[in-house]
């Protein structure tokens, strides 16, 4: 308890130190605006304003001094708490959940396509849309991989996170707002059998997808790169 108290009010002393600072700066600013309109003044009000200023100035410099000289004590703390393992472990792990960290190690590289010879040879009775890649089929096989202890998860190069918007504009398949087009490329860094019997269990996306006669491929990997966002 005590060291997280220590933490938080390392964590407001930092804030609270910024905030001193942004005030000085904008004395500065104020005073550098200000002593060109003095000209206007009379030379009794021009001197007593310029002397006015003059000490807000020094006093402003003596607590930016004293300001600086606190902000690094506290980041020298700060330091300090970051070489504490299980605060590096945690800020790692985070980084990685928002996809903000390369990932490398085993898995699956799963190839979903559109059957464009089926497709355009099927007979209109038959629903052609049975042989396209739609963005539900692409968030189920996310939704899978997570199911099954994926770590990362990328379409196209394109990482996936929790706050990944997989949508369907007219034809076009968007992540986060980019266009990604077939054959679509999920790769996924995991536990790889486990990944592997999730995805080919019968009644599973990739079951379903390639009963419908969508083109499917899945092979495990021990060496899978997924890079971070951009």
């Amino acid at each position: 308890m005590e060291k997280k108290s220590k933490k938080i009010a390392i964590s407001l002393g930092i804030l609270s130190m910024l905030v001193t600072s942004g005030i000085i700066m904008q004395y500065r600013a104020i005073k550098a605006a200000n002593l060109d309109g003095l000209i206007l003044l009379t030379d009794t009000n021009l001197k007593k304003s310029i002397l006015q200023w003059n000490e807000k100035y020094e006093d402003s410099n003596k607590k930016l001094k004293n300001t600086d000289e606190k902000l690094d004590e506290l980041r020298k703390n700060v330091a300090d708490m970051q070489q504490d393992e299980n605060i590096q472990k945690n800020i790692e792990k985070y980084k990685e959940i928002l996809g903000m960290t390369d990932v490398n190690g085993q898995g699956v590289v799963v190839s979903v396509a559109d059957n464009n010879e089926n497709f355009q040879n099927s007979f209109s009775s038959i629903n052609t849309s049975n042989y396209l890649v739609h963005d539900g089929n692409l968030v189920a096989i996310v939704n899978e991989l997570k199911a099954a202890g994926a770590e990362a998860i990328s379409i196209n190069d394109k990482r996936i996170t929790n706050f990944t918007a997989i949508t369907c504009a007219g034809n076009v398949i968007q992540v986060n707002g980019e266009k990604v087009g077939s054959p679509f490329i999920v790769k996924a860094i995991g536990p790889k059998d486990l990944l592997y019997g999730e995805l080919t269990k019968n009644g599973g996306t990739l079951y379903k997808l390639k009963k419908y006669g969508v083109i499917t491929e899945i092979n495990k990997s021990d060496n899978i790169e997924i890079s971070k966002n951009l």
